[in-house]
């Protein structure tokens, strides 16, 4: 910084930053931890199980085969639960089978 300059605004709280971002930025951010943490959570059964949609509160996931998609439907609330634990407001609610 330059002499005389007025120098940058430095954050005071997390609030201050979240406010700096307009909320197609704050859609974004989620669904790119969505899919990481999708990725991590699942693991090799990501082949089978590709998220394919978001639309308001749901997950829309293609799944690939029959065997996959049964073992989809015995896990889906404990997905949505450990899904929603990385984020700090819990906003998935459903996971819809393509």
């Amino acid at each position: 910084m330059k002499f005389g300059q007025n120098p940058k605004k430095q954050w005071r709280s997390t609030q201050e930053l979240v406010n700096g971002y307009s909320p197609l930025s704050q859609r974004l951010n989620r669904l790119m931890i969505l899919e990481h943490v999708w990725k991590k959570l699942v693991g090799n059964k990501a082949a089978f199980w590709v998220l394919h949609a978001v639309q308001g509160d749901t997950l829309f996931v293609k799944v690939k085969a029959a065997v996959a998609k049964n073992e989809l439907i015995a896990r889906r609330t404990q997905l949505i639960k450990e899904l929603n634990k990385n984020f700090t407001t819990p906003w998935i609610k459903k996971i819809e089978i393509k």
